[in-house]
């Protein structure tokens, strides 16, 4: 992800366009190369060496400054660096403190140099290796492990992607619009939403060619984090890899008083860097799923893969399809602390409805909002087939919902 510093935009008429480079142009394909080979050769280089060859390459170049270190920027997130510290150093650490702290008590050294030069008797080494050896795991001293390859032209893309992801951190409202789309393009787009906790609202286009998808930002919520806007740009590429597709944001900056509006179609050529989803599961819903089938074994769950109807021509992509030995079948929807105004929607539609269609967790931190908790308190729906959870629901919560359904439900 780039820094503001590096977001490259022009404002028109409250209108906001990235300023995109061209992904053949010749000088920047030159230098994205020199970088990548500066970089594919880079094990073991120490973070500070990196930079200062790095720095050589785009002070050099012919190209934009603010577009050089964007790709520069780029590379480094690619670029994982040793960040342990050894045991030997700690000890070789408590040492050297321990024995220069007597050589102060004892009050015999009476300049720098003599100083030195006792320590360097001490431990037989150079002072110059020893002062490297003490600072060896400082960010700039610390070494490269590992680099994930790119090819220049795809790191053209990456950073015209990083230019639209820049904006989107601070994006008060998104409305997406996916025309003819393929099943199992749009069912991966789903995955990535729910994979990023975002949920959406979701409906059939007028003329039923597609799906609209309707997100609040993080500027929109009473609880604002800036982990929800860096989920909502991470969930950026997953749109690419859809055909038809276009997409307006406004975007609200902290020092300008009206927002601006972002316009974006499937016309800007972007290649997304996301291949399929893969399913990383996160450590705490592994232990949630581990909890589950060990207390409620009759039950079975599994992540969802499909979305499923609600009332009004409105669809969703739950998070969980719950399905048990009776052959009993329905899907689990979670709503975390920055999911309140998708909260509010999802309640108004399941009033509508005759039977279950969902079960709702919801989290306590939601409830600190008057009107999001008058809405739970008085939502018959929520008494009969929801629960509140922390960060995380628990099996427990689950089970009381889950054994209140009627023997012949079907989701």
């Amino acid at each position: 992800m780039l820094t503001k510093n590096l977001v490259r935009y022009r404002i028109r008429k409250k209108q906001i366009k990235p300023q995109f480079i061209k992904t053949n142009d010749k000088s920047l394909l030159n230098t994205a190369s020199q970088l990548l080979e500066l970089f594919n050769e880079s094990i073991d280089k120490t973070r500070g060496e990196l930079l200062s060859e790095s720095k050589i390459i785009t002070e050099h170049s012919k190209c934009n400054s603010i577009i050089t270190h964007g790709l520069e920027k780029l590379l480094l997130d690619r670029t994982k660096f040793n960040t342990d510290t050894p045991e030997e150093l700690v000890n070789f650490r408590q040492e050297l403190f321990s024995f220069t702290a007597e050589l102060h008590n004892n009050g015999e050294i009476q300049d720098l140099e003599m100083y030195y030069q006792t320590i360097a008797k001490q431990f037989q080494k150079d002072i110059s290796e020893i002062q490297n050896q003490l600072y060896s795991d400082l960010p700039l001293n610390q070494t490269v492990s590992k680099f994930k390859p790119i090819s220049p032209e795809r790191l053209l893309h990456r950073y015209n992607c990083a230019q639209v992801q820049g904006l989107l951190i601070h994006c008060e409202h998104l409305t997406l619009k996916i025309f003819n789309p393929d099943p199992a393009c749009l069912r991966q787009l789903f995955k990535y939403l729910r994979f990023h906790q975002l949920l959406a609202q979701i409906t059939q286009l007028n003329d039923k060619s597609g799906f609209k998808i309707t997100i609040d930002g993080p500027l929109s919520l009473f609880f604002q984090t800036q982990k929800y806007g860096m989920n909502l740009a991470l969930f950026f590429p997953a749109i690419l890899h859809q055909k038809e597709w276009s997409l307006t944001a406004k975007i609200q900056f902290k020092n300008r008083n009206e927002p601006f509006q972002l316009d974006l179609d499937h016309n800007c050529k972007i290649l997304s860097h996301y291949q399929h989803f893969m399913a990383y599961i996160p450590e705490e819903v592994h232990h949630f799923q581990k909890s589950f089938a060990k207390k409620i074994s009759s039950w079975e769950i599994k992540h969802s893969d499909s979305l499923i109807s609600l009332p009004g021509d409105a669809y969703c992509f739950p998070d969980y399809t719950l399905q048990s030995e009776k052959g009993i079948k329905i899907d689990l929807e979670l709503f975390h602390a920055w999911h309140s105004t998708p909260l509010i929607y999802r309640l108004k539609q399941l009033e509508q409805t005759e039977k279950p269609i969902l079960i709702l967790g919801v989290c306590k931190k939601l409830l600190k909002d008057p009107a999001i908790a008058n809405y739970v308190d008085n939502s018959n729906y929520f008494k009969h087939f929801g629960f509140l959870f922390r960060e995380m629901p628990t099996a427990t919560s689950i089970k009381s919902v889950l054994d209140s359904l009627p023997e012949n439900h079907q989701g």
